[in-house]
């Protein structure tokens, strides 16, 4: 899918993804503030679409310093595209809008906890996705690692009373269309994620100017989106209409986490951008607690156990069972 060109990050990939997991709480903690009555109480394709317009409007800023007085060879290089990839841009904007309409067709036919433990499996999707697309090879040991953040995350998303019950899953052949649903959420969750990846590294053109591509086919999409509900037009209430305060912080928080997982994309990888995204289940966990006194039971505490140990063995296996002498065979010092 093209030719990948490495770069070096100017922020730390870590302290990005802390900000990633740091911004997705935010936004789950704010949407959740901003019902009202247990309903939103705005259009939420409209706080998708506004999403979208801040995180266009922060990449032309940051573009437009970018090249602000730089070298014309410089300014071409962060200004370069072609046909094939504007072409690349637009597959993500279409193919979220799809994925966001097949989630809600999966929730029609399955229940919430169903629905998120069957999302995990995208880890091990994204995965696979990797190893097709980009021909990223893993060990076994890291194999294991991601089917390990897998059941970590499921097991941490089983609620106390459904625990055990196993009527979810009982069920199957009843609701075998949602479970196809929710199948190709997960597909194409996964290939979009390693697709993105590919398209961003895929050219030194700018990043701030790869987004711009990005989020203008993303608004695109939404607004055929509101076309297509007709929530926009004539006979329908203002677009943004029903937003409250929590709601612009769950709108700002989107468009944050947008931001960074195109540095994740661009500066490390898709796999990071999985680790991060997963573990914002703990962190909402403990920031659902501080805040709400929701309980944490002791399924999340175990899956979080579980992730937190997927991590290190991820990125840190290799040294964490290394013999202690393994650099100090005969000759070494030789060679």
């Amino acid at each position: 899918m093209g030719e990948q060109h490495p770069e070096k990050a100017r922020l730390p990939t870590p302290l990005v993804a802390l900000l990633l997991c740091g911004f997705s709480v935010l936004q789950a903690m704010a949407a959740a503030a901003s019902k009202e009555g247990g309903e939103y109480p705005y259009k939420v394709v409209a706080s998708t679409l506004l999403s979208e317009v801040f995180k266009i409007a922060l990449s032309a800023l940051c573009l437009a310093r970018e090249v602000w007085g730089a070298p014309d060879a410089d300014r071409r290089r962060a200004l370069y595209f072609t046909t094939k990839t504007l072409a690349a841009a637009a597959v993500p904007g279409v193919a979220y809008q799809v994925l966001n309409n097949l989630n809600f067709v999966t929730l029609y036919y399955v229940d919430a906890p169903t629905f998120q433990i069957l999302g995990n499996l995208k880890i091990v999707a994204t995965g696979l996705a990797g190893r097709y697309l980009l021909k990223r090879k893993l060990d076994t040991g890291r194999w294991l690692a991601l089917v390990l953040l897998t059941l970590g995350a499921a097991s941490s998303q089983v609620a106390p009373d459904c625990a055990g019950d196993g009527a979810a899953f009982l069920r199957l052949g009843d609701r075998a269309y949602g479970y196809a649903s929710a199948v190709a959420c997960v597909g194409l969750s996964a290939t979009m994620g390693v697709f993105t990846e590919a398209f961003m590294k895929g050219t030194r053109s700018s990043i701030h100017f790869q987004n711009m591509q990005l989020y203008a086919f993303g608004i695109a999409a939404n607004l055929a989106a509101l076309l297509y509900r007709g929530e926009v037009g004539a006979g329908a209430s203002p677009l943004f209409a029903g937003f409250n305060v929590w709601g612009s912080v769950a709108t700002v928080a989107n468009g944050c986490c947008g931001l960074a997982v195109s540095f994740m994309l661009r500066y490390a990888d898709s796999i990071a951008k999985t680790y991060a995204s997963a573990l914002t289940i703990p962190a909402t966990a403990a920031a659902s607690y501080a805040c709400f006194g929701t309980p944490v039971g002791a399924a999340s505490a175990l899956g979080s156990g579980v992730m937190l140990a997927s991590l290190a063995f991820f990125y840190g296996g290799a040294d964490l069972f290394a013999p202690p002498d393994a650099g100090k065979l005969p000759g070494a010092a030789d060679r």
